[in-house]
């Protein structure tokens, strides 16, 4: 199986090549990860349609005494790209909006100065990549706004005219964040709280929340100037500003990640129709990417997840009813991202 490379901010969808032939359990797989030196905790769980097993491994804060707990919670990054197209299924079906309804139509009286060319941009285009949206709101602007409203960025953004060829595959950030404005104003609701009562409760994942995890809870990990790895503790700069959320800001524990990914891995019936879940999970265009997940030529699914400071990848595969999650508090990706891969490998068809 093999899934093109697409890099982003927040997502790094990996090659994955066919399963090595030792495979080895969760708590193997753990064990080995939290080992490197820039790996000070890891969690590697696998599920089926009627298993899942999670294990964990190391400390919350590299040189700490507190050992990570499997109800801790880990930042999933861009992972959360296919909850926001998943949240967007939900209101499709409630009959709130539709895949193919414009940006202008939702947002263009909100925003009066809202460039010509997005008016008449799908939800669609902006949950595949095919907005032509710049990949993210300007660094500067980004340090200006800080904790500041979603409404802001969304603003900037469509102020000026698309950054890629409208159609063309671009990733973005951004992208995402004007979808979860359109589903705020239609869901009349923050997105946050959307996701709380559209996704997350339905499917039992009690432990998902937004935003670094806070209190007694594992910490990400930046990479330092001249080499290895520094906590950076729970306040602002442990990760994006709060405006990124529909692009990459959730948090929640190993096992309730395997719970949604089982929903997505058996397409729950009870959950979203079918005809939802074939366009969720539909392939567009050279690069096979859907709605935050790259598609393989058998049908898989795998995309990865990073802040900066955390590490996270998704892969499910369909044809042989599993789906595999490893996750690190390391944001060193020159020397995660390879183990991280590898990892996944051994977890595929161990159950």
């Amino acid at each position: 199986m093999t899934v093109r490379l697409c890099v982003g901010m927040f997502g790094v969808l990996v090659g994955l090549a066919a399963p090595v032939s030792a495979q080895m359990s969760p708590q193997d797989v753990a064990d080995g990860l939290s080992e490197l030196a820039s790996v000070p905790a890891a969690t590697a769980g696998r599920v089926t349609e009627h298993d899942l097993e999670v294990a964990v491994a190391g400390t919350r804060v590299r040189d700490g005494a507190d050992l990570v707990l499997v109800d801790d919670a880990w930042h999933v990054g861009s992972l959360t790209k296919s909850m926001t197209a998943t949240l967007a299924a939900r209101l499709v079906e409630a009959g709130l909006i539709t895949w193919d309804t414009p940006v202008g139509e939702i947002l263009g009286e909100r925003i009066p100065d809202m460039d010509e060319a997005w008016r008449d941009t799908p939800l669609r285009a902006f949950l595949t990549h095919r907005s032509g949206m710049a990949a993210n709101l300007p660094a500067r602007s980004a340090r200006q706004l800080g904790d500041g409203p979603r409404a802001l960025y969304v603003t900037e953004m469509l102020a000026g005219p698309p950054d890629a060829t409208v159609g063309e595959f671009s990733y973005s950030n951004a992208g995402y964040v004007i979808a979860g404005a359109m589903l705020e104003d239609v869901g009349d609701a923050p997105w946050e709280e959307l996701m709380q009562t559209h996704v997350f409760t339905p499917l039992g994942m009690t432990s998902a929340g937004f935003g670094p995890p806070l209190g007694e809870a594992i910490e990400g990990h930046a990479t330092r100037l001249f080499g290895g790895i520094r906590p950076v503790g729970q306040g602002f700069e442990a990760d994006n500003i709060p405006a990124m959320g529909p692009a990459g800001r959730v948090h929640l524990s190993a096992e309730d990640m395997l719970i949604y990914m089982r929903t997505h891995l058996v397409r729950d019936a009870g959950f979203l129709s079918a005809e939802s879940w074939d366009v969720l999970h539909a392939p567009v265009g050279e690069e096979a990417y859907a709605m935050g997940w790259g598609v393989g030529e058998d049908g898989s699914l795998v995309h990865s997840g990073s802040n900066t400071l955390w590490y996270a990848v998704a892969f499910l595969d369909p044809e042989a009813g599993e789906a595999a999650f490893v996750a690190v508090n390391s944001g060193d990706l020159e020397d995660v991202v390879e183990p991280v891969d590898t990892a996944l490998r051994e977890l595929l068809g161990a159950l």
